[in-house]
């Protein structure tokens, strides 16, 4: 009792100082939100999936320890599109030469590729060694034999005109040049087959498409890679293509940095629609609701607050929020209006019970305050409960929702008065013909009760509480048939459904699928990149990835693993081999041989002789665009390599992504040291392990902590067992129609279920409580407290139903289940609730409501 007293007198204190200095504390709450705002404005937004990792899971380690060795590798890649083969090459020319000297002064540029003439000169140069043994052998041996023939010394019997007589007796089409310029065609097919861009250029085959890859120092997402963007993008305008080269040709932009600069446009772009959008409507409804246009200043300033707040703690602890967060604003927006609408709605009805204006004010915070804490405490609970979760994705909105919901529930006991005590003041001196809704009180019934849709439900509710609990009982029934084969595996896996719509037919998307068509997955451009700790592992982790493969259950996944010693045409002993072979060749065609035949023959024989300078091939040796590929930043070559998944792989489908993180995950050999690797499979992969771990605990945590505070604060077992069966009621109706409709859970829409619980028990406990402030009387509480809570549903509907027009399919289904799980709430409170109180039938209690 004691302590009741005191927090009743400091809260009366509080109430009548922030009345006394309204001006101060208004003026001090706009500073404070001008104050956050500025210093959350820079607030940097990270689409990266790395992003949504807990920083401690083997696959974020393992993905960070390679980023250090290698660098972010992030891509940015560059296609020109025009029916003119050469005016394509001429732009690529131009634009690669702008760019290389951009990255001379930009750390950011890793390096720059416009084409593959480099590799096509070594190729060129080293054909011979890129040969069969057994067809140098084959060479050496008929070369041996021509010159044979040629010197009289042994009868071609394998020519046609062996038994004929005459000039061309001897005349063999096989023996020209002395039979190397077959050798040698097949020498060059051999070795200029490994490049695939026959002209030197990135370049589909009908030169409609030419491509530029730049591989920057940047991680997915970040502001670096935004920023190059804008640069290159600004390179390419300076150029004028459309101008200069071609009017019909366009440049677009793909890759890693686009896509992520893109999703994030577009995030951002849709968090602020969305913002506004639920701004509007719930400014509009508070009009309409409350008949004033003042009613926006006393709910709008401690929701402003809230979510100034929200941002300022998101970067002040995070320096960014990453995908899950984008839309909080819009979410805090709708969840932390709750108060002060309750509190305006107290206050309101106890001005209509004819209460002076300094007394309603305390009167409503007094009599709001227990259901305004317990409706905090679950909402809280519900965003708290994602910070015991080890998944970012989860946590980090979690905590950026508890801080936010806290400080708007802090913000109403002092801001609502003082709002009030002002909006009065400007009501009396505001002129009447310049607006009725500055001057229009709501409609109330003498004891402060709301008519309409209030008045109904309570006569419903009073009149018919076992038919509305029996329907309750069997719309149950109905949701929860088929919650059990649904909760055994509810995830997500099908990517594909998360992303934008539109990716695929403008932007990154649009030119990510031209790109395809230019690389094709040629030069090792596709391919997850992975790393060892030395050149010695490397066909060691290849060999045990390639046996985990083989012992995959549902059969082999990777096409290929390629090493830098793919590029090699040998070992140094296959090589030292060769260039043995070589060397006869070469020591056959001596000046004698060579006089002998006619000048044609001499040319060609001359372009097939191997030069003396062939040398065995290491590595290092190769041309930068090979040789980088499995280079590390200290310059190490040969510990990278490639893990390439077969081309019927579904990268869409997490199953897959699943198989590869177990296949090809931190390796270990046999005996048994463990080689970090991970992939972009890695992430996906933890994030549905993530998922799986942290999902259940997040419920059973914000389900446990709900009951705690609506025991305690209910101190009443009817009570506690009716608003927990509402908020069972509610979390089965939601659950249910999740199965019923097959949407599947994932990253973002997971929410949906604490904050459900929150909700679930926000609503019903205010109602519940009003009933035991009015000694049991079920239709008073339900016509004086409905109309807050329906108003205050409406206002989270609106919230979550903003993400109900966002392109990206993850937020749309978070939107949706959460605008379920919020009516699921409100109609257990308005109407299950009350009719299960009737029939529990509370013993009335002294009433102060």
């Amino acid at each position: 009792m004691m302590v009741r007293l005191r927090l009743r007198t400091a809260v009366v204190a509080v109430v009548d100082g922030a009345s006394r200095f309204a001006v101060v504390v208004v003026a001090a709450a706009l500073a404070l939100i001008l104050a956050l705002g500025v210093y959350a404005h820079k607030l940097e937004l990270r689409s990266d999936l790395l992003e949504l990792l807990p920083r401690d899971s083997p696959g974020f380690r393992a993905f960070e320890h390679q980023l250090g060795r290698v660098g972010g590798g992030s891509t940015l890649i560059v296609i020109a599109s025009s029916p003119d083969r050469t005016k394509n090459e001429a732009f690529i020319d131009e634009l690669s030469a702008r760019v290389r000297d951009i990255a001379k002064a930009d750390a950011r540029i890793a390096y720059v590729e416009s084409g593959t003439k480099d590799v096509r000169a070594f190729y060129e140069a080293n054909k011979w060694l890129y040969a069969e043994l057994a067809d140098l052998e084959k060479a050496d041996a008929d070369l041996d034999r021509q010159i044979a023939i040629e010197s009289g010394l042994v009868e071609d019997l394998e020519s046609d005109g062996a038994t004929a007589s005459g000039p061309d007796a001897s005349a063999s089409p096989k023996g020209h040049a002395l039979g190397l310029d077959d050798a040698m065609k097949g020498w060059q097919e051999r070795s200029l087959g490994r490049d695939a861009f026959p002209t030197g250029y990135f370049a589909t085959a009908d030169g409609k498409l030419l491509g530029l890859r730049i591989v920057a120092n940047t991680t997915l997402g970040d502001a670096r890679g935004d920023a190059l963007l804008a640069e290159i993008e600004e390179a390419v305008r300076a150029l004028d293509p459309v101008r200069r080269y071609d009017p019909a040709m366009r440049v677009g932009f793909t890759g890693d940095i686009a896509s992520a600069a893109g999703e994030k446009k577009a995030l951002v772009s849709e968090a602020a629609w969305a913002t506004a959008l639920a701004l509007a409507i719930i400014l509009a409804a508070i009009v309409l609701y409350y008949r004033s246009v003042w009613a926006l200043a006393v709910i709008a300033l401690p929701v402003l607050l809230g979510i100034s707040t929200a941002y300022a703690f998101a970067e002040y602890v995070f320096g960014s929020i990453n995908t899950s967060g984008a839309f909080l604003g819009a979410i805090i927006l709708g969840n932390g209006i709750n108060f002060p609408i309750v509190l305006l709605s107290r206050y309101q009805e106890f001005r209509a019970r004819g209460m002076a204006a300094d007394v309603a004010r305390r009167e409503a915070v007094l009599n709001a305050f227990r259901a305004e804490l317990v409706g905090a405490c679950v909402a809280a609970i519900a965003y708290g409960s994602l910070i015991v979760t080890r998944f970012r994705g989860f946590s980090q909105f979690g905590a950026i929702g508890f801080v936010g919901i806290l400080a708007v529930w802090v913000a109403i006991i002092p801001l609502v008065p003082a709002t009030l005590v002002l909006v009065e003041r400007l009501k009396a001196r505001f002129p009447r013909a310049l607006g009725s809704w500055s001057h229009r009180e709501p409609k109330l019934a003498p004891d402060g009760g709301r008519r309409g849709l209030p008045a109904l439900l309570a006569r419903a509710t009073a009149a018919h509480p076992r038919a509305l609990v029996a329907t309750a009982v069997l719309v149950t029934m109905a949701a929860a048939w088929k919650i059990p084969a649904y909760l055994s595996d509810p995830w997500e896996y099908d990517f594909g459904k998360l992303g934008s719509r539109r990716s695929e037919e403008s932007g990154a998307g649009e030119w990510s699928n031209k790109a395809n068509d230019v690389f094709g997955g040629k030069m090792n451009i596709a391919g997850a990149l992975m790393l060892a700790d030395s050149v010695e592992q490397v066909p060691l982790v290849k060999k045990q990835m390639l046996e985990n493969d083989a012992r995959d259950a549902n059969g082999p996944l990777l096409a290929e693993i390629a090493t830098v010693f793919d590029f090699l045409p040998g070992t140094p002993e296959e090589q030292n081999k060769k260039l043995d072979v070589l060397a006869s060749i070469r020591a056959r065609l001596t000046p004698r041989v060579l006089d002998a035949l006619d000048e044609e023959e001499r040319s060609v024989v001359l372009r097939a002789r191997p030069p003396d300078t062939l040398l065995a091939l290491a590595p290092q040796d190769l041309p930068p665009l090979l040789a980088r590929r499995f280079t590390e930043n200290d310059g190490r070559i040969g510990t990278i390599f490639y893990v390439k998944p077969r081309n019927d792989v579904v990268f869409a489908d997490g199953h897959n992504h699943l198989r590869l993180a177990k296949t090809t995950d931190n390796v270990k050999l046999p005996d048994g040291t463990v080689v970090m690797t991970a992939s972009r499979s890695t992430i996906f992969a933890e994030m549905i392990e993530s998922m799986r771990r942290d999902g259940p605990l997040a419920s059973c945590v914000a389900f446990g902590a709900v009951v705690i505070v609506v025991a305690f604060a209910a101190r009443s077992a009817r009570v506690t067992v009716s608003v927990l069966v509402v908020l069972l009621v509610g979390v089965t109706w939601l659950v249910g129609f999740a199965a019923w409709l097959g949407i599947r859970i994932h990253y973002v829409n997971f929410v949906a279920f604490p904050i459900t619980l929150g909700i679930g028990c926000e609503y019903p406990y205010n109602i519940a409580d009003r009933v035991r402030l009015l000694g049991g009387d079920v239709s008073g509480a339900v016509r004086r407290s409905s109309g807050a809570v329906l108003l205050c549903s409406f206002t989270t509907v609106v919230g979550y139903g903003s993400l109900l027009l966002s392109d990206f399919q993850a937020l749309e289904s978070f939107g949706k289940l959460a605008v379920v799980g919020e009516l699921a709430c409100v109609i257990g409170a308005v109407v299950l609730l009350p009719a299960l109180l009737r029939l529990l039938t509370l013993t009335p209690r002294s009433s102060r409501g």
